[in-house]
C-alpha cells in the first residue's frame, strides 16, 4: 500500500518553553525489500513536519546480514545522512538490530533457530559517523530542550538462550523476560536513568513495550516523561478494521500469542506515557513467503508535539490519517 498511516500526538508538558516537534518511526527492517522511493518519502514527510528531532525506536535493519555489503551499507547510511539534514536523528537498538541468519534454519515452520546474536561494531561505528545521527546503545543525547535516552535490551531479554523446544517461529512463539529486562536496568549506569534534568523533556527509547507497564519497570524509569516504543507492528490489525479497532490489543506480534495486550498505542490520558509505533515494515524480508501482505498495509510514521498549552493537560490530543505518496 503506498500511503501513510500517520499519528500525531500533542501532549502539554509544563518544560516546553516553545512547541517541540518529534518525528516517530520503528522497525523499518531495511532490506533490499525496502524501497529508495518509500526511504525518500518518509524523509519528506519528516521536512514536511518541522521535526525538531527523528526518532527511531529500533529495528533499523531486518538482519546484519542486510548491510554486509558495501552498497547496501551505503545505501542506509545515505539515507540517515538525510534524515539527519532534517534534525538531529536518534536511534535505539532492536532485536533484530543484533541479528545474524542462521544458516541451518530453513523456514517459518521449522524449530530451529532463525538467528544468532551479534553487536556489530563495525555497524555501529558506520551510523555514529553519519552527522547529526547517533545510535544510542544504553547512551543518552541531551541539548537545552532534551534528555533522550537509548536503552538497549539485550539479545538475552528476547531469549536468544532459549532452547531447541523453544525456539521462536511463527508456530512457536517464544516470550521476552521480565527478570532480564529488570537485571538490564539495573546494569545501567544509574545516572541515565536517574536524577534526570527536571526542566527538559525526557524521553526513553524502548524497543519493545511488552514490560514497560510492569509495576517494577514503571518504579526504575519513572523520571522519563514518555516511551516511544515500536517491536509489536501495530498487532497486524488491517487497515479499515484498524480505524474501527478500541484494543490495545492486536491479532499477532512477534514472537506472541493472538490477541496481545499493548500491541497498539492507545492514548487517552495526560497519564499515558507509552507511544507504541506500528511499523515501516510491517512484515519484513526475513518472514518470507508472507512479505506480499505488506501490500495491504500502510507505512507507519507518528508526531509527538509537546506544548505548554494548558488547554491540552486534561486531554492530550490525537489523531490519525491517511497520507497517499508517490514514487
Amino acid at each position: 500500500m503506498k500511503c501513510f498511516y500517520y499519528s500525531r500526538y500533542r501532549f502539554y508538558n509544563a518544560n516546553v518553553k516553545h512547541e517541540l516537534k518529534f518525528f516517530l518511526i520503528s522497525d523499518i527492517h531495511f532490506s533490499p525489500k525496502v524501497s529508495s522511493a518509500k526511504l525518500r518519502a518518509i524523509t519528506e514527510q519528516a521536512r514536511e513536519k518541522a521535526s525538531d528531532y527523528i526518532l527511531i525506536a529500533g529495528d533499523l535493519v531486518d538482519s546484519l546480514d542486510y548491510v554486509e555489503n558495501p552498497s547496501d551499507l551505503k545505501r542506509l547510511t545515505s539515507w540517515l545522512a538525510q534524515l539527519g539534514k532534517v534534525a538531529p536523528t536518534l536511534i535505539s537498538f532492536g532485536n533484530h538490530d543484533f541479528y545474524r541468519k542462521n544458516p541451518d534454519h530453513n523456514n517459518i515452520f521449522s524449530k530451529k533457530r532463525h538467528w544468532y546474536a551479534e553487536k556489530s561494531q563495525h555497524f555501529i561505528e558506520n551510523i555514529n559517523a553519519i552527522d547529526n545521527v547517533e545510535l544510542l546503545d544504553n547512551q543518552s543525547y541531551e541539548d537545552k530542550n532534551v534528555y533522550i535516552f537509548g536503552f538497549t535490551q539485550s539479545p538475552e531479554y528476547f531469549q536468544f538462550d532459549r532452547d531447541e523446544k523453544r525456539g521462536t517461529t511463527l508456530l512457536h512463539p517464544g516470550s521476552e523476560d521480565l527478570d532480564i529486562m529488570l537485571a538490564d536496568i539495573d546494569a545501567l549506569d544509574q545516572q541515565l536513568i536517574s536524577g534526570l534534568p527536571k526542566h527538559k523533556v525526557k524521553i526513553a527509547l524502548v524497543h519493545s513495550p511488552v514490560y514497560l507497564s510492569d509495576s517494577e519497570v514503571a518504579a526504575k524509569l519513572y523520571e522519563f516523561d514518555y516511551f516511544i516504543s515500536g517491536h509489536m507492528h501495530d498487532g497486524l490489525v488491517p487497515p479499515v478494521i484498524n480505524d474501527f479497532w478500541r484494543s490495545d490489543r492486536g491479532i499477532v506480534a512477534p514472537g506472541k500469542k493472538l490477541f496481545p495486550h499493548g500491541a497498539r498505542a492507545k492514548i487517552r490520558s495526560p497519564y499515558d506515557k507509552i507511544i507504541t509505533l506500528g511499523a515501516v515494515s510491517t512484515v519484513q524480508a526475513s518472514a518470507k513467503p508472507i512479505t506480499f501482505i505488506n501490500g495491504i498495509y500502510p507505512i507507519n510514521i507518528a508526531s509527538l508535539e509537546l506544548t505548554n498549552n494548558e488547554l491540552l493537560a486534561r486531554k492530550p490530543d490525537v489523531k490519525h490519517q491517511y497520507i497517499s505518496f508517490k514514487n
